[in-house]
Protein backbone atom coordinates (compact mmCIF):
# COMPACT_ATOMS: atom_id res chain seq x y z
CA UNK A 1 0.00 0.00 0.00
CA UNK A 2 1.73 3.53 -1.19
CA UNK A 3 2.12 6.59 1.21
CA UNK A 4 -1.83 8.21 2.08
CA UNK A 5 -2.31 11.25 0.41
CA UNK A 6 -4.43 13.60 2.19
CA UNK A 7 -3.82 17.07 -0.06
CA UNK A 8 -7.52 16.93 -0.89
CA UNK A 9 -8.48 17.22 2.83
CA UNK A 10 -8.92 21.01 3.78
CA UNK A 11 -10.43 21.96 6.77
CA UNK A 12 -11.57 25.82 7.39
CA UNK A 13 -8.36 26.55 9.20
CA UNK A 14 -6.60 25.93 6.14
CA UNK A 15 -8.86 26.96 3.43
CA UNK A 16 -8.76 30.77 4.96
CA UNK A 17 -4.81 30.61 5.93
CA UNK A 18 -4.07 32.36 2.49
CA UNK A 19 -7.20 35.49 3.10
CA UNK A 20 -5.57 38.85 4.49
CA UNK A 21 -2.15 37.88 4.22
CA UNK A 22 0.94 40.35 5.65
CA UNK A 23 2.42 42.80 3.63
CA UNK A 24 6.17 42.15 2.45
CA UNK A 25 8.97 43.97 2.61
CA UNK A 26 12.66 44.84 2.86
CA UNK A 27 14.43 46.78 6.29
CA UNK A 28 17.02 49.21 5.61
CA UNK A 29 17.86 51.41 8.00
CA UNK A 30 15.51 50.85 10.21
CA UNK A 31 12.84 50.93 7.97
CA UNK A 32 10.18 48.57 6.23
CA UNK A 33 10.17 49.02 2.30
CA UNK A 34 7.29 47.62 1.10
CA UNK A 35 8.31 48.24 -2.91
CA UNK A 36 10.80 49.29 -4.96
CA UNK A 37 11.54 50.27 -8.40
CA UNK A 38 12.81 46.65 -9.26
CA UNK A 39 10.27 44.29 -10.48
CA UNK A 40 8.81 42.42 -7.69
CA UNK A 41 8.31 38.79 -7.26
CA UNK A 42 5.30 36.40 -6.18
CA UNK A 43 5.42 34.29 -3.40
CA UNK A 44 3.85 31.24 -3.79
CA UNK A 45 1.75 28.92 -1.25
CA UNK A 46 4.12 25.04 -2.66
CA UNK A 47 0.12 23.27 -1.05
CA UNK A 48 -1.73 24.92 -3.32
CA UNK A 49 0.05 26.98 -5.58
CA UNK A 50 -2.03 30.21 -4.84
CA UNK A 51 0.10 33.60 -4.58
CA UNK A 52 0.73 35.00 -1.34
CA UNK A 53 1.35 38.14 -2.36
CA UNK A 54 4.31 40.11 -3.57
CA UNK A 55 8.24 40.69 -2.64
CA UNK A 56 9.68 44.30 -3.07
CA UNK A 57 13.55 43.42 -4.85
CA UNK A 58 16.19 45.57 -4.02
CA UNK A 59 17.32 48.44 -6.37
CA UNK A 60 21.63 48.85 -6.49
CA UNK A 61 20.55 51.82 -4.58
CA UNK A 62 18.90 50.20 -1.61
CA UNK A 63 21.34 48.21 -1.46
CA UNK A 64 23.94 51.02 -1.17
CA UNK A 65 21.78 52.28 1.29
CA UNK A 66 21.79 49.20 3.59
CA UNK A 67 25.40 48.99 3.10
CA UNK A 68 25.91 53.05 4.36
CA UNK A 69 23.80 52.05 7.45
CA UNK A 70 25.70 48.89 8.34
CA UNK A 71 29.25 50.67 7.78
CA UNK A 72 27.69 53.87 10.30
CA UNK A 73 26.19 50.97 12.94
CA UNK A 74 29.69 49.50 12.75
CA UNK A 75 31.16 53.08 13.27
CA UNK A 76 29.24 52.62 16.57
CA UNK A 77 29.81 49.99 17.29
CA UNK A 78 32.09 50.70 20.52
CA UNK A 79 28.76 51.48 22.21
CA UNK A 80 26.95 48.27 21.88
CA UNK A 81 28.69 46.41 24.52
CA UNK A 82 28.26 42.51 25.09
CA UNK A 83 25.83 43.74 27.37
CA UNK A 84 23.72 45.54 24.84
CA UNK A 85 23.93 42.48 22.71
CA UNK A 86 22.98 39.87 25.23
CA UNK A 87 19.83 42.13 26.66
CA UNK A 88 18.81 42.68 22.73
CA UNK A 89 19.09 38.83 21.73
CA UNK A 90 17.33 37.66 25.31
CA UNK A 91 14.38 40.71 24.18
CA UNK A 92 14.20 39.12 20.98
CA UNK A 93 13.90 35.58 21.94
CA UNK A 94 10.93 36.23 24.06
CA UNK A 95 9.05 38.24 21.12
CA UNK A 96 9.66 35.22 19.03
CA UNK A 97 8.47 33.09 21.81
CA UNK A 98 5.47 35.11 21.93
CA UNK A 99 5.10 35.10 18.34
CA UNK A 100 5.61 31.42 17.88
CA UNK A 101 1.88 30.62 16.62
CA UNK A 102 1.90 33.48 13.85
CA UNK A 103 5.88 32.62 12.59
CA UNK A 104 5.19 28.97 12.15
CA UNK A 105 2.05 29.79 10.37
CA UNK A 106 3.86 31.74 7.76
CA UNK A 107 6.70 29.46 7.31
CA UNK A 108 3.90 26.37 6.50
CA UNK A 109 2.15 28.60 4.22
CA UNK A 110 5.66 29.51 2.28
CA UNK A 111 7.56 26.32 2.59
CA UNK A 112 5.40 23.90 3.11
CA UNK A 113 6.52 21.87 6.06
CA UNK A 114 4.64 20.46 8.69
CA UNK A 115 2.93 22.59 11.06
CA UNK A 116 4.54 20.84 14.30
CA UNK A 117 8.31 21.06 12.55
CA UNK A 118 7.49 24.57 11.58
CA UNK A 119 6.93 25.14 15.51
CA UNK A 120 9.97 23.06 16.05
CA UNK A 121 11.52 25.37 14.31
CA UNK A 122 10.38 28.35 16.18
CA UNK A 123 11.39 26.90 19.25
CA UNK A 124 15.09 26.56 18.21
CA UNK A 125 15.39 30.10 17.00
CA UNK A 126 14.22 31.20 20.37
CA UNK A 127 16.92 28.99 22.02
CA UNK A 128 19.91 30.18 19.75
CA UNK A 129 19.22 33.63 20.98
CA UNK A 130 19.12 32.75 24.61
CA UNK A 131 22.24 30.37 23.92
CA UNK A 132 24.25 33.86 22.01
CA UNK A 133 23.57 36.44 24.73
CA UNK A 134 24.86 34.25 27.07
CA UNK A 135 27.95 33.96 24.90
CA UNK A 136 27.92 37.52 24.37
CA UNK A 137 29.13 38.02 27.48
CA UNK A 138 31.61 35.74 27.62
CA UNK A 139 33.79 37.53 24.85
CA UNK A 140 36.32 39.48 26.92
CA UNK A 141 40.15 40.48 27.05
CA UNK A 142 41.91 37.41 28.12
CA UNK A 143 45.77 37.41 29.38
CA UNK A 144 48.26 35.41 27.26
CA UNK A 145 50.23 34.65 30.59
CA UNK A 146 53.09 35.09 28.73
CA UNK A 147 54.80 38.12 30.88
CA UNK A 148 58.98 38.24 28.88
CA UNK A 149 60.59 41.14 28.54
CA UNK A 150 57.31 43.03 30.93
CA UNK A 151 55.12 43.23 28.55
CA UNK A 152 51.58 41.68 29.35
CA UNK A 153 50.31 40.01 26.14
CA UNK A 154 46.67 39.83 26.21
CA UNK A 155 44.19 38.99 23.49
CA UNK A 156 41.13 41.39 22.87
CA UNK A 157 38.00 40.06 20.61
CA UNK A 158 36.84 42.67 18.21
CA UNK A 159 33.60 42.26 15.80
CA UNK A 160 35.61 41.55 12.43
CA UNK A 161 32.91 43.79 10.46
CA UNK A 162 29.50 44.18 8.24
CA UNK A 163 28.89 40.47 7.47
CA UNK A 164 26.75 40.05 4.01
CA UNK A 165 25.17 36.75 4.97
CA UNK A 166 22.61 34.72 2.89
CA UNK A 167 20.47 31.67 2.89
CA UNK A 168 18.78 29.23 2.09
CA UNK A 169 14.44 28.18 2.09
CA UNK A 170 14.52 24.99 3.70
CA UNK A 171 14.56 25.81 7.06
CA UNK A 172 13.66 30.02 6.68
CA UNK A 173 14.12 30.65 10.27
CA UNK A 174 16.69 29.03 11.59
CA UNK A 175 19.07 29.64 8.90
CA UNK A 176 19.41 33.64 9.34
CA UNK A 177 18.52 33.19 12.75
CA UNK A 178 21.70 31.61 13.59
CA UNK A 179 23.78 33.76 11.73
CA UNK A 180 22.26 36.86 12.98
CA UNK A 181 22.30 35.73 16.60
CA UNK A 182 26.06 35.17 16.32
CA UNK A 183 26.71 38.13 14.48
CA UNK A 184 24.71 40.30 17.37
CA UNK A 185 26.54 38.40 19.97
CA UNK A 186 30.06 39.49 18.21
CA UNK A 187 28.71 43.09 17.64
CA UNK A 188 28.67 42.56 13.79
CA UNK A 189 26.03 44.21 11.40
CA UNK A 190 24.53 42.01 8.88
CA UNK A 191 22.91 42.57 5.94
CA UNK A 192 20.73 39.59 5.08
CA UNK A 193 19.75 38.31 1.67
CA UNK A 194 17.18 35.82 2.44
CA UNK A 195 15.52 33.63 0.53
CA UNK A 196 12.95 34.90 -1.53
CA UNK A 197 10.75 31.98 -1.33
CA UNK A 198 10.18 31.73 2.07
CA UNK A 199 10.37 35.78 3.29
CA UNK A 200 8.23 35.88 6.54
CA UNK A 201 10.33 34.23 8.49
CA UNK A 202 13.35 36.55 8.14
CA UNK A 203 11.00 39.80 8.20
CA UNK A 204 9.89 38.40 11.67
CA UNK A 205 13.20 38.12 12.85
CA UNK A 206 13.55 41.53 11.60
CA UNK A 207 10.87 42.95 14.09
CA UNK A 208 11.63 41.04 17.08
CA UNK A 209 15.45 42.51 16.68
CA UNK A 210 13.79 46.24 16.49
CA UNK A 211 11.41 45.43 19.04
CA UNK A 212 14.07 44.29 21.00
CA UNK A 213 16.05 47.41 20.55
CA UNK A 214 18.69 46.45 18.25
CA UNK A 215 19.94 49.44 16.86
CA UNK A 216 19.57 51.20 13.49
CA UNK A 217 21.96 49.76 10.70
CA UNK A 218 22.70 46.67 12.63
CA UNK A 219 20.74 44.61 10.19
CA UNK A 220 19.42 45.40 6.97
CA UNK A 221 17.16 42.76 5.13
CA UNK A 222 17.13 42.23 1.48
CA UNK A 223 15.58 40.42 -1.31
CA UNK A 224 16.01 40.45 -5.29
CA UNK A 225 17.82 38.89 -7.64
CA UNK A 226 20.79 36.94 -5.79
CA UNK A 227 23.86 36.92 -8.04
CA UNK A 228 23.51 40.86 -8.56
CA UNK A 229 23.28 41.37 -4.70
CA UNK A 230 25.71 39.09 -3.76
CA UNK A 231 27.98 40.60 -6.30
CA UNK A 232 27.41 44.34 -5.37
CA UNK A 233 27.76 43.17 -1.31
CA UNK A 234 31.02 41.16 -1.36
CA UNK A 235 32.77 43.94 -3.83
CA UNK A 236 32.31 46.53 -1.15
CA UNK A 237 34.94 47.59 0.78
CA UNK A 238 32.09 47.81 3.81
CA UNK A 239 31.91 44.18 4.04
CA UNK A 240 34.74 42.36 6.18
CA UNK A 241 32.82 38.76 6.46
CA UNK A 242 30.72 36.43 4.11
CA UNK A 243 28.38 33.47 5.56
CA UNK A 244 26.51 31.56 2.95
CA UNK A 245 24.05 28.96 3.67
CA UNK A 246 23.03 27.12 0.39
CA UNK A 247 24.26 25.19 -2.28
CA UNK A 248 27.69 24.19 -3.72
CA UNK A 249 27.46 25.52 -7.16
CA UNK A 250 26.29 29.12 -5.30
CA UNK A 251 28.95 28.64 -2.52
CA UNK A 252 32.22 28.65 -5.29
CA UNK A 253 30.68 31.36 -6.41
CA UNK A 254 30.42 33.30 -3.74
CA UNK A 255 33.65 32.07 -2.36
CA UNK A 256 35.72 33.40 -5.95
CA UNK A 257 34.15 37.05 -5.12
CA UNK A 258 34.93 36.73 -1.45
CA UNK A 259 38.94 35.66 -2.44
CA UNK A 260 38.69 38.61 -4.98
CA UNK A 261 38.64 41.01 -1.94
CA UNK A 262 40.42 38.42 0.63
CA UNK A 263 37.07 38.27 3.05
CA UNK A 264 36.73 35.54 5.21
CA UNK A 265 33.92 33.60 4.46
CA UNK A 266 31.46 30.91 6.18
CA UNK A 267 30.36 28.19 4.09
CA UNK A 268 27.65 25.92 5.16
CA UNK A 269 26.53 24.16 1.43
CA UNK A 270 24.79 20.75 0.58
CA UNK A 271 25.97 17.05 0.80
CA UNK A 272 25.03 13.99 -0.08
CA UNK A 273 25.18 11.87 3.47
CA UNK A 274 26.06 8.01 3.27
CA UNK A 275 24.30 5.96 6.07
CA UNK A 276 25.90 2.31 6.82
CA UNK A 277 23.95 -0.09 8.46
CA UNK A 278 25.49 -2.94 9.87
CA UNK A 279 23.93 -6.15 10.07
CA UNK A 280 24.59 -6.73 14.09
CA UNK A 281 22.74 -3.63 14.06
CA UNK A 282 19.00 -2.96 15.68
CA UNK A 283 17.61 -3.00 12.59
CA UNK A 284 13.76 -2.19 12.90
CA UNK A 285 15.10 0.64 14.57
CA UNK A 286 17.36 2.09 11.97
CA UNK A 287 15.13 1.55 9.43
CA UNK A 288 12.69 3.84 11.42
CA UNK A 289 14.78 6.30 12.47
CA UNK A 290 16.25 6.74 8.68
CA UNK A 291 13.18 6.72 7.33
CA UNK A 292 11.64 9.75 9.40
CA UNK A 293 14.97 11.63 9.02
CA UNK A 294 15.25 11.51 5.40
CA UNK A 295 11.35 12.07 4.64
CA UNK A 296 11.28 15.07 7.35
CA UNK A 297 10.51 18.12 5.52
CA UNK A 298 9.94 16.55 2.08
CA UNK A 299 13.59 15.12 2.03
CA UNK A 300 14.60 19.14 1.84
CA UNK A 301 17.58 19.08 4.91
CA UNK A 302 21.27 18.92 3.73
CA UNK A 303 22.47 17.15 6.60
CA UNK A 304 19.44 14.51 6.14
CA UNK A 305 20.52 10.37 5.48
CA UNK A 306 20.32 10.11 1.28
CA UNK A 307 22.24 7.26 0.04
CA UNK A 308 21.43 3.91 2.24
CA UNK A 309 24.19 1.52 2.30
CA UNK A 310 22.94 -2.00 3.87
CA UNK A 311 24.88 -5.22 4.89
CA UNK A 312 24.26 -7.64 2.98
CA UNK A 313 22.35 -10.17 5.41
CA UNK A 314 20.71 -7.79 6.84
CA UNK A 315 19.48 -5.91 3.31
CA UNK A 316 15.73 -7.43 3.10
CA UNK A 317 14.86 -6.97 6.68
CA UNK A 318 15.95 -3.54 6.48
CA UNK A 319 14.03 -2.82 2.81
CA UNK A 320 10.82 -4.46 4.65
CA UNK A 321 11.07 -2.65 7.80
CA UNK A 322 12.20 0.65 5.68
CA UNK A 323 9.11 0.08 3.66
CA UNK A 324 6.93 -0.29 6.41
CA UNK A 325 7.53 3.19 7.61
CA UNK A 326 7.26 5.07 4.67
CA UNK A 327 4.34 3.44 3.37
CA UNK A 328 2.69 4.53 7.23
CA UNK A 329 3.71 8.25 6.40
CA UNK A 330 0.51 10.90 5.56
CA UNK A 331 1.13 13.35 2.32
CA UNK A 332 -0.60 16.56 2.49
CA UNK A 333 -1.15 20.29 3.90
CA UNK A 334 1.14 21.10 5.97
CA UNK A 335 -1.94 22.37 8.34
CA UNK A 336 -3.54 19.53 8.20
CA UNK A 337 -1.99 18.01 11.50
CA UNK A 338 -2.76 14.42 11.13
CA UNK A 339 -0.17 14.15 8.01
CA UNK A 340 4.10 13.43 8.03
CA UNK A 341 4.97 15.01 4.70
CA UNK A 342 4.33 18.56 2.73
CA UNK A 343 5.18 19.89 -0.63
CA UNK A 344 8.29 20.52 -2.31
CA UNK A 345 9.18 23.81 -1.68
CA UNK A 346 8.53 25.04 -5.31
CA UNK A 347 7.69 23.87 -8.81
CA UNK A 348 11.66 24.11 -9.61
CA UNK A 349 11.99 21.02 -6.94
CA UNK A 350 9.73 19.06 -8.42
CA UNK A 351 10.84 19.13 -12.00
CA UNK A 352 14.37 18.27 -10.77
CA UNK A 353 12.39 15.18 -8.93
CA UNK A 354 10.61 13.68 -11.63
CA UNK A 355 14.32 14.05 -13.75
CA UNK A 356 16.18 12.21 -10.82
CA UNK A 357 13.48 9.59 -10.99
CA UNK A 358 13.65 9.42 -14.87
CA UNK A 359 17.41 9.23 -14.60
CA UNK A 360 17.77 6.66 -11.85
CA UNK A 361 14.74 4.41 -14.16
CA UNK A 362 16.69 4.73 -17.49
CA UNK A 363 20.11 3.59 -15.29
CA UNK A 364 18.28 0.37 -13.85
CA UNK A 365 17.06 1.31 -10.74
CA UNK A 366 13.81 -0.16 -9.34
CA UNK A 367 10.78 1.63 -7.90
CA UNK A 368 9.80 -0.50 -5.00
CA UNK A 369 7.26 2.71 -3.87
CA UNK A 370 5.99 6.08 -5.22
CA UNK A 371 7.88 7.51 -7.81
CA UNK A 372 5.10 10.00 -9.02
CA UNK A 373 4.31 13.56 -8.76
CA UNK A 374 1.08 13.94 -7.03
CA UNK A 375 -2.13 14.60 -9.18
CA UNK A 376 -4.05 17.76 -8.27
CA UNK A 377 -2.37 21.63 -6.77
CA UNK A 378 0.50 22.16 -5.37
CA UNK A 379 3.87 20.18 -5.22
CA UNK A 380 3.55 16.97 -3.91
CA UNK A 381 5.61 14.26 -4.11
CA UNK A 382 5.51 11.22 -3.31
CA UNK A 383 7.89 9.45 -1.01
CA UNK A 384 9.63 6.86 -3.12
CA UNK A 385 11.87 4.13 -2.04
CA UNK A 386 14.60 2.52 -4.97
CA UNK A 387 17.21 -0.51 -5.30
CA UNK A 388 19.95 -1.18 -7.14
CA UNK A 389 20.70 2.56 -8.62
CA UNK A 390 23.89 2.64 -10.65
CA UNK A 391 26.61 4.64 -8.92
CA UNK A 392 26.72 7.03 -11.47
CA UNK A 393 23.03 8.26 -11.69
CA UNK A 394 22.00 11.32 -10.42
CA UNK A 395 20.74 10.29 -7.60
CA UNK A 396 23.78 8.33 -6.63
CA UNK A 397 26.02 11.45 -7.37
CA UNK A 398 24.44 14.86 -6.74
CA UNK A 399 22.38 15.70 -3.57
CA UNK A 400 18.81 15.77 -4.94
CA UNK A 401 16.92 17.57 -2.42
CA UNK A 402 13.36 15.32 -2.63
CA UNK A 403 11.50 12.69 -0.70
CA UNK A 404 13.66 9.97 -2.54
CA UNK A 405 15.58 7.23 -0.82
CA UNK A 406 17.91 4.94 -2.64
CA UNK A 407 19.41 1.95 -1.08
CA UNK A 408 22.17 -0.19 -2.14
CA UNK A 409 24.25 -3.46 -0.35
CA UNK A 410 27.46 -3.86 0.75
CA UNK A 411 29.79 -7.07 1.42
CA UNK A 412 31.96 -5.59 3.48
CA UNK A 413 33.47 -2.56 6.08
CA UNK A 414 35.98 -1.47 3.52
CA UNK A 415 33.62 -1.62 0.55
CA UNK A 416 30.59 0.32 2.65
CA UNK A 417 33.43 3.28 3.38
CA UNK A 418 34.71 3.51 -0.46
CA UNK A 419 30.68 3.74 -0.99
CA UNK A 420 30.48 6.25 1.47
CA UNK A 421 33.18 8.05 0.82
CA UNK A 422 33.19 8.02 -3.34
CA UNK A 423 31.50 11.62 -4.08
CA UNK A 424 33.77 15.00 -3.24
CA UNK A 425 30.77 15.93 -0.23
CA UNK A 426 31.31 15.53 3.08
CA UNK A 427 28.44 16.79 5.14
CA UNK A 428 27.33 14.07 7.47
CA UNK A 429 27.40 10.15 8.02
CA UNK A 430 25.36 8.16 10.01
CA UNK A 431 25.94 4.65 11.25
CA UNK A 432 24.11 2.09 12.81
CA UNK A 433 26.21 -0.69 14.35
CA UNK A 434 26.75 -2.30 17.42
CA UNK A 435 30.64 -2.99 17.28
CA UNK A 436 32.35 -0.82 19.33
CA UNK A 437 35.62 -1.02 17.42
CA UNK A 438 33.99 -0.25 14.17
CA UNK A 439 32.43 2.30 15.63
CA UNK A 440 35.55 4.10 16.20
CA UNK A 441 37.22 2.65 12.82
CA UNK A 442 34.42 4.58 11.31
CA UNK A 443 34.22 7.60 13.00
CA UNK A 444 38.40 7.65 11.70
CA UNK A 445 37.67 6.63 8.52
CA UNK A 446 34.48 8.49 7.44
CA UNK A 447 35.31 12.12 5.47
CA UNK A 448 31.96 13.58 6.75
CA UNK A 449 31.72 17.03 8.95
CA UNK A 450 29.75 14.80 11.40
CA UNK A 451 29.09 10.83 12.31
CA UNK A 452 25.93 9.84 13.34
CA UNK A 453 26.01 6.62 15.48
CA UNK A 454 22.92 4.88 15.85
CA UNK A 455 21.13 8.43 15.90
CA UNK A 456 19.92 10.58 13.33
CA UNK A 457 19.96 13.51 15.90
CA UNK A 458 22.33 16.02 14.12
CA UNK A 459 23.31 19.45 15.36
CA UNK A 460 22.08 21.40 18.20
CA UNK A 461 22.32 25.07 18.80
CA UNK A 462 25.45 24.20 20.99
CA UNK A 463 27.59 22.34 18.80
CA UNK A 464 29.55 23.73 16.08
CA UNK A 465 29.28 21.80 12.91
CA UNK A 466 31.37 22.61 9.71
CA UNK A 467 31.16 19.92 6.60
CA UNK A 468 34.59 18.78 4.42
CA UNK A 469 35.93 18.39 1.21
CA UNK A 470 32.82 20.14 -0.98
CA UNK A 471 30.51 20.99 1.34
CA UNK A 472 32.15 24.12 2.77
CA UNK A 473 34.31 25.32 5.47
CA UNK A 474 33.83 27.38 8.53
CA UNK A 475 31.95 26.69 11.56
CA UNK A 476 28.30 27.26 12.18
CA UNK A 477 26.35 26.97 15.96
CA UNK A 478 28.46 26.75 19.04
CA UNK A 479 31.20 28.78 20.38
CA UNK A 480 33.37 28.50 17.40
CA UNK A 481 30.95 29.41 14.82
CA UNK A 482 30.81 33.08 17.17
CA UNK A 483 34.71 33.09 17.02
CA UNK A 484 34.06 33.18 12.62
CA UNK A 485 32.58 36.70 13.73
CA UNK A 486 35.46 37.58 15.38
CA UNK A 487 38.41 38.99 15.38
CA UNK A 488 41.68 38.42 18.50
CA UNK A 489 43.28 41.50 18.26
CA UNK A 490 46.56 40.65 19.69
CA UNK A 491 47.85 43.43 22.56
CA UNK A 492 51.55 43.81 23.43
CA UNK A 493 51.45 46.80 26.75
CA UNK A 494 55.10 47.38 28.78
Amino acid sequence: MPSTIVTGQHNSTIAGANSGYPTFGMFIDGEFIESSSAAPREVINPADETVLGLLPSATPQLLEKALHSAERAFGSSRRFLPENREDVLERAADILAEREASISLRIVLEQGKPLGQARAEVGRVVELFRYYAQLALELCDTDLGDNRQAIRRSSKPVPIGVVAAFTAWNFPLVLPGRKLAMAIAAGCPVILKAAEETPSAAIELARALQEAGLPNGYLNLVFGNPAEISRQLIASPVVRKISLTGSIPVGKSLARLAAEGMKPASMELGGHSAALVFADADIDAAASELAAAKFANAGQICTAPSRLFIEMPAYDRFVDAFLSKVKSLRIGNGLDPDIDIGPLAHLRRIDATVGVVEDAIAGGAQIITGGNRVKGPGYFFEPTVLCNAAPDSLIMRDEYFAPLAPISGFNNEMQAVSMANALPYGLAAYVYTQSPERIERLIENLEAGGVFVNTTATVTEFTPFCGVKESGYGYEGGRRGLDTFVHYRLVNTR
